[in-house]
């Protein structure tokens, strides 16, 4: 029974992964998006920022939904952010 127990747990985990990996994904602007606002599909709106050479899209607070994202990272020179932010 034991030796079930453990088979079980093991196949439920690796069922799970590819549910943990897209729901881990974020949507991300388009590369050619050249706008200054963005809205992502969950309907969280981001505004372009950065340095010169960098592009970061980071959320407008009172568009904040369950699970976006507070920035996104397009581009940065010196890897200071991830990916992207703590979702909300």
């Amino acid at each position: 029974m034991f030796n079930s127990l453990i088979k079980a747990t093991a196949l439920a985990a690796a069922m799970s992964v590819p549910a943990l990996a897209a729901s881990a994904s974020v949507a991300t602007p388009p590369l050619g998006h050249q706008g200054q606002w963005w809205t992502n599909p969950a309907g969280c709106q981001y505004s372009r920022a950065g340095r010169p050479g960098e592009t970061m899209w980071f959320l407008i607070v009172n568009t904040s939904q369950p699970g976006c994202p507070t920035y996104i990272k397009g581009y940065s020179m010196d890897g200071v952010y991830k990916a992207h932010g703590p979702k909300n």
